[in-house]
């Protein structure tokens, strides 16, 4: 059996990643099927979805630069 306990964060990302594009663009696309008001609302959509995945990449980029501060300093305090 294959071991994909290491590729978990990188699954995990790809998937909120696709999911946070992809959701508001189709609501804005159903929206607008459903309210005749094409294309305000996938406008929309993609203007959340941009939005949103732009969000995740940086919340992700600032969780790894705080992981990396903590493993300097450990390695800081092992090396003194």
């Amino acid at each position: 059996m294959i071991n994909l306990r290491p590729y978990g964060r990188y699954i995990q990302f790809g998937s909120q990643l696709g999911l946070s594009m992809a959701l508001p663009i189709l609501f804005g696309h159903w929206l607008d099927a459903r309210y005749d008001t094409s294309p305000w609302f996938l406008l929309f959509g993609i203007f959340l979805g941009v939005t949103s995945s732009v969000w995740t990449v940086l919340k992700l980029a600032f969780e790894l630069n705080e992981k990396d501060k903590i493993k300097k300093q450990q390695k800081e305090r092992t090396d003194a």
